[in-house]
């Protein structure tokens, strides 16, 4: 494979991983804003809601300050000046919040259209690397892969007695070995549930799983440009049908006559 098309390849995914960072510290911030802003929108709330009682009960000592001679009129102005401040100082300062979050939010969109573009691009270039190792492969290759099964010629044709051995042989091991796959299987979904760790002398640990090409995707993005997605023959699918065979030999069995040996 070119040398160029490897280094590409392997700046553009360095490239990936770092726009995966700025992302998640973008994300991180943007919920850090967006908590401040939160908090400081109910004490600015709060705040508002004390002022108001305070205006309140200072239009009722206003009111009463006809009779009382203006009794406790000066302590009530204080404070509901005191609080208004308060509150709006508290209002300024949520919607400072409310404006830093906006923009840590923005900063996290861009980021994540940042990792999207580069993720496509990684992806093409990693399209394009498979293609060119497997090209490669094929070129350098000095026993390429069969098509097709390699198949006797009539006069290399064993005996019938021993392709039935063979066949009869091959369905018992084929049967005992899905009987078995099944079994592991069960035993591997109740292991599945334990977290991991060790267990007396068993060990339980999960390794991260490894990524595949999408071919859905693959064949959805073609479909946009109006292209057929490329195809390729796999092997063709063997079977070997023994059940007559074994159904003969079980009918057998049973109208073989009972042998009696009788002892000397």
């Amino acid at each position: 494979m070119s040398s160029k098309t490897t280094a590409a390849t392997a700046r553009i995914m360095a490239r990936l991983v770092e726009a995966e960072d700025v992302l998640t510290a973008a994300r991180r911030e943007e919920a850090r804003a967006a908590g401040m802003a939160t908090r400081a929108a109910a004490r600015a709330k709060a705040a508002r809601t004390v002022a108001a009682m305070a205006r309140r009960e200072l239009a009722k000592v206003e009111a009463a300050a006809l009779t009382n001679g203006g009794k406790g009129l000066l302590a009530a102005t204080r404070k509901a000046d005191t609080r208004t401040r308060k509150a709006e100082e508290l209002t300024a300062a949520a919607g400072e919040a409310k404006a830093t979050a906006t923009i840590a939010r923005r900063a996290a969109r861009t980021a994540a259209r940042r990792v999207e573009r580069i993720a496509r691009r990684a992806a093409l270039a990693a399209t394009r690397s498979v293609e060119k190792i497997a090209a490669t492969l094929g070129e350098t290759s000095l026993t390429p892969a069969p098509e097709a099964d390699r198949v006797l010629d009539a006069a290399e044709l064993p005996a019938v007695e021993e392709i039935e051995t063979h066949a009869a042989r091959y369905a018992e091991l084929d049967r005992q070995a899905k009987d078995t796959a099944k079994l592991a299987d069960a035993e591997k979904v109740w292991l599945r549930q334990l977290p991991n760790g060790q267990y007396g002398g068993v060990v339980i640990t999960r390794t991260p799983g490894r990524s595949v090409l999408d071919g859905a995707q693959v064949a959805l993005h073609y479909t946009d440009l109006g292209k057929v997605p490329p195809r390729k023959n796999t092997r063709a699918t063997f079977k070997c049908d023994a059940t007559a065979l074994l159904k003969g030999r079980a009918a057998e069995r049973e109208e073989a006559p009972a042998v009696l040996t009788i002892a000397a």
